[in-house]
């Protein structure tokens, strides 16, 4: 089969991300009369939305996140900044132009804004083969799909703990498999529905169509396994910068770009902005702010 080659489009700003910082970004750019585009993989306002409760955003006294992206979202429409969904497979860059290679579209722009913010820690096994089939990583958001019935949590060092609350609310059971030893909590836990498996590790998942059971390893020296039976497994290992494909730009320890000020990165007309950058409050007012400084400068 001959290969289609990819459609190639230029602006003077690429904004990867749509999250808060990058939508404020591209209004600050979009305002500046430049010639704007962000490139999303999933929905704008990423996380965000699903942030049941948010009451420390100037000017509203409450509000939840799915609303608060609606009104960014407007604003994006307002001023015409067009939205494109794609997933970024490849960057380079030379000192006049900047190339972001997707599966639909192969962008040029003068300046390139990341707002990639932060993604699931996976368990490295095949758990995204499940993805909507038992595999979720969001209580909030999938929990009343499984009202009712057994579920598990990955968790590490008691990070999954706030989920199995969320889940417990409508499951008939919560059993979290933690990495770390938990036996404190274990203790001192007084709901029935909620139980705690400390020091083991996920070794397997099992099911045809749809998730059925887990196997993990309960003690490593040994290498004992066991199985449960599960209708989901939630998977609460924490987050991390989505920042894999810029090779190039500099980052601290943990994997987090690192910017000056005025949210430049190591390399000439590339920024930063949002939970992917190194800083050290990280909230949606300050994603905000990192966003309008990076649009104006670029």
């Amino acid at each position: 089969m001959k290969k289609v080659a990819l459609q190639e489009r230029s602006f003077d700003v690429v904004i990867v991300g749509g999250g808060v910082a990058g939508m404020t970004a591209a209004v600050y750019a979009k305002r500046r009369g430049k010639n704007v585009c962000i490139i999303e993989k999933f929905s704008l306002g990423g996380q965000v939305n699903i942030i049941p409760k948010i009451e420390n955003f100037p000017s509203c006294s409450e509000t939840d996140g799915y609303t608060l992206v609606q009104n960014f979202s407007k604003q994006i429409e307002h001023l015409n900044i067009e939205v494109l969904y794609d997933d970024i497979q490849k960057f380079s860059c030379t000192k006049a132009e900047k190339m972001l290679v997707g599966k639909r579209c192969i962008y040029r722009a003068k300046s390139v804004i990341i707002a990639t913010g932060l993604s699931y820690v996976e368990l490295g096994l095949n758990e995204n083969d499940y993805l909507g089939k038992g595999v979720s990583y969001c209580a909030v958001c999938d929990a009343n799909f499984f009202r009712g019935k057994e579920v598990c949590v990955a968790s590490k060092n008691g990070g999954g703990l706030k989920e199995a609350l969320v889940l417990a609310e409508v499951c008939s059971s919560v059993t979290v498999l933690d990495s770390g030893d938990l036996s404190v909590f274990a203790k001192a836990n007084k709901n029935k529905k909620i139980e705690v498996v400390s020091n083991c590790k996920i070794t397997k998942l099992i099911g045809e169509d749809v998730l059925t059971a887990v196997e993990f390893e309960h003690n490593a020296k040994t290498g004992d396994k066991q199985t449960i039976k599960t209708n989901a497994l939630f998977v609460a290992l924490g987050k991390k910068p989505d920042t894999s494909i810029f090779s190039g730009v500099k980052v601290d320890e943990k994997g987090f770009i690192l910017t000056d000020e005025n949210m430049c990165t190591s390399i000439n007309g590339v920024f930063a902005v949002g939970d992917v950058r190194s800083k050290g409050l990280k909230q949606i007012v300050t994603a905000c702010a990192d966003g309008a400084i990076a649009g104006q400068q670029a």
